[in-house]
């Protein structure tokens, strides 16, 4: 595997990593919220407690985690397209 990509795709693992530690602790928390409050829906998230409250960052924590993953994954396809156009490019020489 190239160098570049062997990079990005350990930068990629890691956001993964962290999405899904993200997403873990948020459904763990919700879990613990319906306890209190039954009809809690995960797309009702926004809802729950004022700015702060530990569901709300953790939903943001999550959504944060996620926007990186997404980053990462576009960065990786963006570097692979780059090898291909330059390995294309030199065949053509």
């Amino acid at each position: 595997m190239h160098p570049a990509l062997k990079t990005r795709r350990r930068i990629m693992a890691h956001a993964s990593v962290i999405y899904v530690r993200a997403d873990h602790d948020l459904h763990r928390a919700l879990d613990d919220a319906r306890q209190f409050v039954p009809d809690v829906t995960d797309h009702n998230i926004w809802r729950i407690g004022q700015p702060g409250s530990r569901i709300r960052r953790l939903y943001e924590e999550r959504h944060r985690a996620l926007e990186r993953l997404q980053v990462a994954r576009l960065k990786l396809q963006m570097a692979r397209d780059r090898l291909i156009a330059r390995s294309n490019a030199s065949q053509h020489v």
